[in-house]
């Protein structure tokens, strides 16, 4: 289970020394599967869980509020 607290710093280019800081004690590289809680900031405010898995390639995601469709913008991102 990753943190999602760096996402934000990812995605508006932090420096790499400051991400290595806060991600380097995970090895997160080296799990095969990752599940990431993320926080639904709008319209109503909820967490929804992804689950990444590297050896079937596989991105799920559930959202118990959305339907599939917002999602597939968000994993461009």
């Amino acid at each position: 289970i990753l943190s999602t607290h760096d996402l934000p710093r990812i995605r508006y280019h932090a420096e790499d020394n400051i991400l290595w800081r806060n991600t380097s004690r995970t090895c997160y590289w080296e799990k095969p599967i990752w599940i990431l809680p993320i926080h639904r900031p709008s319209p109503a405010g909820h967490w929804v869980v992804c689950i990444v898995k590297f050896t079937s390639k596989q991105i799920l995601l559930f959202d118990s509020l959305a339907e599939q469709k917002p999602w597939k913008r968000d994993i461009k991102v």
